[in-house]
Order: structure tokens, then C-alpha cells, then sequence
């Protein structure tokens, strides 16, 4: 029976393990289409298209934000608007937004690579800045272990351990050997990527920020998985 998952590109042979990137690796997301899917699960649909509409004329706001720093970002979006989520709550809301929305949102070529991979016995990790409630959907779809940011439960909701983000990929990519694939989408994964022998870039031509890496990266398709008839995502 021919390999449905097998890539149409060369893999490396014996690599010691293939290290993934998840928001717009795996699927196309974010935190903030969490953030959305949160808001339109507690609000009636009156109310929730007034909520977009002002969500929409501030989001210049966030964008520009993201570009200037990352880390900015995480604490004026991402920490401010689920911190006074409970722990419990949002761990509801993780699972219904991967089997509702992110599911429908994979991206083939990398969803089809760690299948494959997987198949030639090739260890899989995660490695992610976003935090674990939504990674662990992740991690546990494809069965594989995952490094990423700590959402703790207080008292009057939850707090996001930043504490080390700086070079957050860097210091995690590095426990690892440097004989393994690396997949990522963004500037964000230029660590990991420069780390690696084997670069993979989801993108469907070459971007600007290529010339901070080391080695010219392989690059993956970007189109979002079709489910076929008998397949479960």
C-alpha cells in the first residue's frame, strides 16, 4: 500500500529529531483567533458582532504592536485579556477551539511531514511561545511532547509565565542535537532554524527575513488540509 503521508521532497536520513513550530507551522492560528473564538462562545450573536467590529478597528493596534516586539504583545494582549479567565475555563475553551476550529485549519505539509516522520520512527517535539493549554492539543493529536509557555491558575484567574521569554526557542532548540529538521513560518523561528542542519520554512516563496539564516531552508506548502471521506483529522 503506497505511503498516503509520504512528502514529495528528499528527507534526511537519521536525523536524531524533527523540531516544530506550531501557530501558522501546524495550523493557521494565533492566540488572538483564540482570544475571538472565546468571545464569540460567550456572547449572543448581536452582541458578538458589535464585539468584532470594535475588535476589528483596534486590531492596527495589536498588529503594529506584534511587529515592534513580540514580547510587548504577550503582555499587553495575551496577558491582559485572559487573566481573569479561570484555569478550568480556559482549558474548556482550548479543547473546543482545537476540535472546532483548528482541526479545519491544519496545514498539509506539515501535518502529512510528521505523519511520515513518524512513521520512520523519527522523534517529533513542539516547540512553541504560545501557551501550553492550546499547545497540548497539539501534543496530544499528534502524540508527541511539546516545550512552551506555562499558563498557572491564581486566585482571581490565571497568569502566563513569561519569565523566560527571551530567547525562549533558542534555549530550548538547543537541547537538542543540531543533526535534526527544524519547521518553522516566521522571523519568530529564526533560532531554531539557524540551529538545525536540515531548515524547513512553511512559505511559498522565499521571504525577507531568509537572509538571517544560515542555510537556504527547504520550503513547504502553505495550503490548509482538505479531510477526505474516511479520514478523521
Amino acid at each position: 500500500m503506497q505511503e498516503k503521508s509520504k512528502p514529495n521532497y528528499i528527507i534526511p536520513n537519521n536525523v536524531d529529531v524533527a523540531i516544530f513550530d506550531v501557530d501558522n507551522t501546524l495550523a493557521k492560528c494565533n492566540i488572538v483567533n483564540f482570544y475571538l473564538f472565546i468571545q464569540k462562545k460567550r456572547k449572543n450573536r448581536f452582541l458578538w458582532l458589535w464585539y468584532f467590529i470594535s475588535f476589528v478597528v483596534r486590531a492596527p493596534y495589536f498588529i503594529v504592536l506584534d511587529l515592534v516586539s513580540r514580547d510587548l504583545f504577550n503582555r499587553l494582549f495575551v496577558e491582559r485579556k485572559f487573566r481573569k479567565f479561570q484555569y478550568k475555563e480556559l482549558e474548556t475553551y482550548a479543547e473546543l477551539f482545537f476540535n472546532e476550529f483548528l482541526k479545519h485549519r491544519m496545514i498539509a505539509s506539515t501535518h502529512d511531514l510528521i505523519k511520515y516522520l513518524q512513521s520512520k520512527n523519527v522523534p517529533i517535539v513542539l516547540i512553541s511561545t504560545n501557551f501550553d493549554l492550546i499547545v497540548k492539543q497539539f501534543g496530544k493529536y499528534f502524540d508527541v511532547p511539546y516545550i512552551c509557555l506555562k499558563i498557572l491558575p491564581t486566585a482571581s484567574g490565571v497568569t502566563i509565565d513569561f519569565s523566560n521569554l527571551d530567547n525562549f526557542k533558542e534555549n530550548a532548540v538547543k537541547e537538542y542535537s543540531a543533526n535534526s529538521i527544524g519547521v518553522g513560518d516566521s522571523k519568530y523561528d529564526i533560532p531554531v532554524l539557524n540551529y538545525v542542519d536540515y531548515p524547513y520554512v512553511v512559505a511559498d516563496k522565499p521571504q525577507k527575513w531568509f537572509k538571517y539564516l544560515k542555510k537556504t531552508p527547504v520550503l513547504l506548502d502553505i495550503k490548509i488540509k482538505k479531510q477526505m471521506t474516511g479520514e478523521t483529522l
